[in-house]
């Protein structure tokens, strides 16, 4: 029960025990009041009846007398009127039918009037002929009583609903300051550290609040600090310190889990830059200018790749730079290596004039990424084949003699074809893999991954590649739209919750907010089987319709997810504000992290920051038990990957 309700009714209590107590002693007064009136009134009558006997007769003239207390109207007050001689003989017996009291029995009882006789003496002259006496009847007093109750009963009923309603109002002001701190303390559990503005005027409660508010102020820097620890030390073991960029280890790790992704395969492309008088710029001007030279290189990359979401761009070593694109067909990946080298061919350094910059690149393109070292190992057999000095040239190893073709082309596709005739058709096929817990290894939920045909009619082609070709003909929403109904369909009769990617492009749509919101509002028990999962980029780009987004969800038990968390570079502070179920972790932090300590710290620190918000950590791409040990240690709270399960296609129920 709330404080608000308990002081409501402790002053009601209070009320009522008044109430009882006022009639207690109103019905006492009253008791003894009518009493005393019953008393006079019945002395009063007797005294009047043997005054008129008196002057009637001046001898015992009964029938004088009967006509005496003939002319006593009976109007209820009276039970009996009898007169005896003086040796004590009843000598006129007159009852009376008294008065009916409408009070109920248990208030007669409770009242318990007693019954009054009055007595007067007759006589003539000096001679005492007898008495006369009157006895009372209580009927009239219960009923003024039991009136009397009422009409007290009447008034504090009204005077109750105006003083409850008075205390209502009331309390709900000087409690209100109690409901801002526990929605601010709420608030500092969840990492917001926010602060009252406005102090209660209650000393008491204006004391609380101010102890609160340093609380929240002492957190928040304890909390920014572990943030800013945890971030430098990420950028520190992942980040080249000079430009920024990725480094040689980070790298590596991205593109090994492109490589091992359980949720399907990936084309990609592969270059290398080289800056070939390194060295040279280094001796004649210096490693400042040499590492001007550098930075300008990294700059150079990074604004030529801005808008691709999935490229990483590394130092790898020195005088080198690497960048890996995934899911890109053919002949972009062509188009986009020509620009880059283009791009970064128009730098210079202060000896441009008689050293011109001199810049390889190594290029090699895969339609299925399956091996990371093996591509660099293409893209650095490239840049060995140049011979030319003082010349920036690049080249593919697809032109190399010698070198392998790939295997499967996706490059001849009619991509506007392929995506309405995948639309239209629905040529795609459901596959899910499970989520496990970490404690009893249980299954808990499945991700859903959706696969195209390819140029064989087989379903090889992962969502990833085929999803920019989807962006381009703005059929992104529409093919989720097909997702969402095919997967609602097979899943008929299953209960295990699931997880569904959506695109960007799907997420700024206010008509897939609509279609959404008719859709789980059609089918409310799939809802609240759905989670839908996003990038940290794509709420970086999106994160007010994404907000929009998930206030429609909440409505239908459905929610939100963040799949690959750690790329990004956003932090963790919307992770307080906006509602999410679970945070899986990119899978380039899971792979080999029994043998990276920087990894396992990062992972480690994540989990205590998300624990403070119930917030699930789940690590992705789990292929051995070496791994699963160490993240299970760290304390993940589930896993995916093959070490549990590789994807399968989702087959109906038998």
């Amino acid at each position: 029960m709330t404080l608000f309700r308990q002081l409501l009714n402790a002053m009601l209590a209070a009320m009522l025990l008044l109430y009882i107590g006022n009639i207690a002693v109103g019905l006492s007064n009253g008791k003894s009041l009518v009493e005393h009136q019953m008393r006079s009134h019945v002395e009063d009558t007797a005294t009047s009846i043997a005054l008129s006997m008196t002057q009637s007769t001046n001898s015992l003239d009964i029938p004088a007398f009967q006509a005496v207390l003939s002319a006593v109207s009976d109007k209820g007050f009276y039970r009996r009127i009898y007169f005896r001689d003086v040796i004590g003989n009843l000598i006129i017996d007159k009852d009376f039918a008294g008065a009916k009291h409408t009070a109920p029995r248990w208030f007669a009882s409770l009242v318990a009037l007693s019954t009054y006789e009055g007595s007067a003496e007759v006589s003539s002259g000096w001679t005492k002929l007898g008495t006369v006496v009157v006895v009372s009847d209580p009927g009239h007093a219960y009923n003024n009583l039991w009136h009397f109750a009422l009409e007290q009963l009447a008034w504090f009923t009204l005077v109750s609903v105006l003083i409850s309603l008075l205390l209502w109002l009331t309390l709900r002001h000087l409690l209100s300051p109690l409901r801002a701190l526990e929605v601010q303390v709420n608030n500092i559990s969840r990492q917001d550290f926010v602060e009252q503005a406005v102090l209660p005027r209650t000393r008491e409660l204006a004391n609380l609040a101010t102890a609160v508010n340093r609380m929240s102020v002492q957190l928040k820097k304890l909390f920014n600090s572990q943030l800013e620890l945890i971030a430098n030390l990420r950028v520190q073991s992942h980040t080249d310190q000079l430009t920024g960029l990725s480094n040689r280890a980070d790298f590596d790790a991205r593109l090994n889990s492109c490589a091992g992704d359980d949720s399907g395969q990936h084309s990609g492309v592969l270059m290398i830059f080289a800056v070939q008088q390194l060295e040279q710029i280094n001796q004649l001007a210096g490693r400042v200018e040499g590492n001007n030279v550098l930075v300008a290189l990294a700059d150079c990359l990074k604004a030529s790749l801005g808008d691709y979401e999935q490229a990483v761009v590394a130092r790898r070593q020195g005088r080198e730079f690497a960048v890996f694109i995934s899911d890109i067909t053919a002949e972009e990946a062509d188009r986009l290596g020509e620009n880059l080298f283009n791009a970064v061919t128009q730098l210079s350094w202060v000896g441009q004039h008689d050293s011109p910059l001199t810049i390889h690149m190594g290029f090699t393109y895969s339609d299925c990424v399956s091996n990371g070292p093996e591509l660099l190992s293409e893209a650095d057999m490239v840049l060995r084949s140049f011979t030319r000095a003082g010349s920036s040239e690049w080249g593919r190893f697809a032109d190399i003699d010698g070198a392998d073709a790939p295997l499967v082309s996706i490059s001849a596709i009619d991509w506007r074809t392929f995506t309405e005739q995948t639309i239209a058709e629905k040529k795609l096929q459901l596959n899910i893999q499970g989520t496990f817990s970490s404690t009893d290894r249980e299954l808990r939920a499945y991700e859903v991954f959706s696969s195209f045909p390819d140029a064989n009619d087989c379903y090889n082609l992962a969502s990833r590649i085929v999803m920019p070709a989807f962006e381009r003909a703005g059929l992104a929403t529409e093919l989720d739209q097909l997702v969402l109904t095919e997967l609602c369909e097979k899943w008929q009769g299953r209960a295990c919750p699931l997880s569904v990617n959506l695109a960007l492009s799907s997420l700024r749509s206010a008509d897939f907010h609509c279609w959404v919101n008719e859709f789980l509002t059609e089918n409310p028990a799939f809802a609240e089987l759905l989670t839908f999962e996003f990038s940290e980029h794509m709420l970086q780009l999106a994160e007010h319709d994404i907000r929009l987004f998930e206030a429609i969800l909440s409505s239908h038990g459905s929610g939100l997810a963040i799949d690959g968390f750690g790329l990004a570079t956003s932090g963790f502070a919307y992770l307080g504000s906006l509602p999410l179920r679970y945070l899986k972790v990119d899978r380039s932090f899971s792979r080999n992290i029994h043998a990276v300590q920087d990894n396992q710290f990062y992972i480690k620190a994540l989990v205590h920051l998300a624990e403070a918000r119930s917030l699930p950590v789940i690590a992705v791409g789990v292929e051995s038990q070496a791994d699963w040990d160490t993240l299970i240690g760290l304390g993940i709270a589930g896993g995916q990957g093959y070490l549990f399960s590789r994807p399968q296609s989702i087959h109906p129920l038998s």
